[in-house]
């Protein structure tokens, strides 16, 4: 099902918990606000998950906060995965990965994005607010060692990490990943805060078209992906102020205390859908609600970022 920008529908992002170990300076908490929920219960999830594949989604996102936290985690997985998803994958900030990788291969989990702001310990943890860099290493070696592929790093550029990002590549490189993102700091929940932090990507680009052996768009809001010589893949994400970005966007979220929200910027564009988890009505009439929500929420989807045309009469 396509929304009335001819944009599909086939990416389910949902978040599970709003607390994390982590205090990342520039934490966007999914455009959600900052408030520490606990997130749905597994049942609601699943629901959702469930009638999403009926408007075209084949892939879920598990997010946060920080979704390692859930001590359903495992029982979230392997549910989302019984339900017939083909690609189902998860955002973490890693340090509880190490522990946990080889679990969530065998519940189902198809790959992992992992969050590495930074390269040297001391930068880490100016960024993170945690003393934790080995540990998250740790976490996305054993990643790549039990499969849990493509395995990909992300990385926020910004004032305080710009220096260490051509460091950041080669310790990607060296860890064996697959991909890596850079993402262009965007004013969403702290990152409005602390938006002067912002550093534009046009000279990492250059770098990167000078350096790859090939150069690809991604369907998935068009994001341009560089080929480096190494094998590297480095995929560039600009949100911010592109309405290219947003042309190519086919996701919709959950969020943690249920509404379905049609773009990490905007808060008038969401569906609450808690009342469909009322545990005294049935399977059946449950569905019918969410798919409800489900055609609203793609009636009133649109880009956030727009071309505007202006038309001008000759003189």
């Amino acid at each position: 099902m396509s929304d009335r920008y001819g944009r599909p529908l086939e990416d389910l992002r949902i978040t599970l918990t709003h607390v994390c170990n982590f205090s990342c300076f520039f934490c966007h908490m999914e455009g959600e606000g900052l408030e520490k929920l606990q997130g749905l219960g597994l049942e609601d999830i699943l629901l959702v998950a469930k009638v999403s594949r009926e408007f075209g989604v084949r892939s879920v996102k598990l997010t946060g906060g920080e979704p390692t936290l859930r001590k359903d985690l495992l029982e979230v997985v392997r549910g989302i995965k019984g339900l017939g998803i083909g690609d189902v994958s998860m955002t973490t900030n890693g340090v509880l990965l190490g522990s946990l990788a080889e679990k969530l291969k065998e519940a189902g989990l198809d790959r992992v994005n992992v969050s590495l702001h930074a390269v040297s310990r001391e930068k880490f943890r100016e960024i993170t607010g945690v003393d934790a860099f080995d540990k998250v290493i740790y976490g996305i070696k054993r990643a790549v060692e039990v499969g849990l592929r493509p395995v990909k790093l992300n990385y926020v550029v910004n004032k305080k990490n710009e220096d260490e990002v051509f460091s950041f590549l080669e310790l990607a490189q060296g860890l064996g990943v697959d991909e890596v993102h850079l993402i262009e700091l965007h004013p969403v929940g702290l990152g409005k805060e602390y938006f002067s932090y912002h550093e534009g990507l046009g000279k990492i680009e250059g770098f990167l078209k000078r350096n790859s052996r090939r150069v690809e768009v991604r369907n998935k809001h068009f994001r341009p992906r560089y080929y480096l010589d190494g094998g590297l893949v480095v995929e560039v994400v600009k949100p911010y102020a592109n309405p290219v970005f947003c042309a190519g966007c086919n996701r919709i979220r959950l969020t943690a205390d249920g509404k379905l929200k049609t773009c990490l910027y905007r808060d008038d564009k969401v569906i609450d859908i808690r009342h469909a988890f009322d545990p005294s009505m049935d399977e059946w009439e449950k569905e019918e609600l969410v798919r409800h929500a489900f055609q609203i929420a793609m009636s009133i989807r649109e880009p956030n970022f727009k071309y505007i045309y202006e038309t001008r009469q000759a003189r």
